[in-house]
């Protein structure tokens, strides 16, 4: 399979640069996979067509505010053009967690990976980075194009409360770059769930967006299970794919975790033939990494939390998942291949490209803060 396989030409006007006005009042587009048949709706209508036996599982993950100025001092004291410095992965339940897992002895200090400026920089010309507020980071090491380094004030490092503190200070809600404007105010509470619980994303479960309390209420009067699971989200879930070749291609790492209760109600649903209905393509590679263990019919329930780099692309084999809520995404992304994968699964009448084509057409919204589909 080659990458062009997954390449498309969507207009400028049509990705999303602010969330709707109500959250829930995007559109949504239903697949009736069996008939071919797109539905158009609103996201707060999602329960239309959740049935009281269905089981819908939400990933809680917290987004972190990762993105933070920065000026880069050089060896000979002079200094470079300001520039954006963005943790890639405070994967934990909480920043505290994130930081005490990062200590290392030998570095003597707590080391967070940030990307390399726009402007080219070698560690060798780099002295260190000035944040502001007396915090610098001095940067120790280089890979892949980003650099690793100490935070530290006045040649101190920073204990962990003083870290947390001064990025929920200085820190920026991570809009994805394809936004092109300034963080405003709204996005702290945008560009976050109504039920993010557990810190540890660098970008949002952007499916669940427009979920609102009200649907919420809804969906549990009506009958509906709600099962929540956890997926930290990395930067590299939604970076395009570097190899030609599809099966070149890894994805990184990212953290999940299932209560015992979780588990439970998931093993329980697919024995009793429930639909299961992820809300996310995180939501669903996190069901996917797990199948194997919650379908054995011994299975005794207990918390489940490892590391997954589950890349989906057709063909594959869902076990777990029988529906999938998700947003329309960036060209050659791994979450492209995961909707084909989907849909192959399902043998849709209509094909990925031939769905997006038909939302663009009718003035669909893209990416994190845009439309919505419920593959069915």
């Amino acid at each position: 399979m080659h990458i062009s396989e997954y390449d498309y030409v969507y207009p400028e006007q049509a990705i999303a640069l602010h969330p709707p006005k109500k959250r829930g009042g995007s559109k949504l587009f239903v697949v009736l996979t069996q008939t071919g048949e797109i539905i158009q709706d609103v996201y707060e209508n999602l329960d239309r067509y959740i049935a009281s036996t269905d089981v819908l599982v939400r990933n809680t993950t917290k987004v972190f505010r990762a993105r933070i100025q920065g000026v880069p001092v050089l060896q000979d004291k002079t200094r470079a053009p300001e520039c954006e410095i963005f943790l890639t992965e405070p994967h934990a339940q909480t920043f505290e967690e994130y930081a005490a897992r990062q200590y290392d002895q030998e570095a003597n200090g707590y080391r967070l990976v940030f990307l390399a400026p726009k402007r080219k920089l070698f560690l060798s010309q780099l002295n260190y980075v000035d944040l502001g507020n007396g915090v610098r980071i001095k940067a120790i090491s280089e890979r892949a194009g980003a650099f690793e380094g100490v935070f530290c004030r006045e040649y101190q490092k920073l204990s962990v409360d003083e870290l947390f503190a001064f990025f929920e200070q200085a820190g920026k809600v991570p809009l994805p770059p394809y936004i092109r404007r300034e963080t405003e105010a709204a996005d702290a509470a945008r560009y976050q769930t109504i039920f993010a619980e557990k810190l540890g994303s660098v970008a949002a479960p952007t499916a669940s967006l427009n979920f609102t309390k009200t649907l919420e209420k809804r969906l549990r009067q009506q009958g509906t299970t709600l099962v929540d699971v956890t997926l930290h989200v990395g930067r590299g879930t939604f970076l395009p794919l570097r190899h030609d070749d599809i099966e070149k291609n890894e994805l990184h790492f990212e953290p999940y975790f299932l209560s015992a209760s979780a588990a439970r109600s998931l093993h329980q649903a697919k024995f009793a033939m429930r639909r299961v209905i992820a809300m996310g393509t995180t939501a669903m590679r996190t069901l996917e990494t797990v199948a194997s263990e919650l379908l054995q019919h011994d299975y005794e329930a207990r918390d489940l939390s490892g590391e997954t780099n589950l890349f989906i692309y057709p063909p594959f084999e869902f076990r777990l998942v029988d529906a999938l809520v998700t947003n329309f995404h960036f060209p050659k992304s791994s979450l492209i291949t995961l909707v084909d994968a989907f849909l192959q699964h399902k043998q849709a009448k209509q094909t990925w490209r031939e769905i997006y084509e038909y939302a663009i057409q009718n003035d669909a919204k893209l990416f994190s803060y845009g439309d919505s589909l419920l593959i069915l």
